[in-house]
């Protein structure tokens, strides 16, 4: 939406430039360069949110069995631990409890 709307900040020329006709030359610059930043800040933040993504699959990939089903549904896959719970056909108590001890390692391996 950000480069939709720089787009129309950006061309006076054409029908893309809309915005930037009913208002001034200074304006419209100072708006191009404010939604530039903003376009960049969110690339950067995607390419953050890319690299963290890559480095909980490959956390998840040292864990086996029930340990990493349950990070992988958890993180991976966006799903709750009673829904966890449900898919694997152990109780909630259960998942709770060895997702808590799992994080515990994962904490502590952080840590050493």
């Amino acid at each position: 939406m950000n480069e939709k709307e720089l787009a129309r900040w950006s061309n006076y020329v054409d029908n893309d430039g809309d915005l930037a006709k009913h208002q001034t030359f200074l304006t419209s610059l100072e708006k191009q360069a404010r939604l530039k930043e903003e376009i960049s800040n969110l690339n950067q933040r995607v390419e953050k949110l890319a690299e963290e993504r890559k480095e909980i699959i490959q956390m998840v990939e040292k864990f086996q069995g029930l340990d990493q089903q349950i990070l992988k549904m958890k993180y991976i896959d966006g799903l709750t631990l009673e829904s966890i719970a449900d898919e694997t056909d152990y109780s909630y108590q259960y998942i709770r409890s060895r997702h808590a001890d799992i994080m515990r390692m994962i904490r502590f391996s952080k840590n050493v």
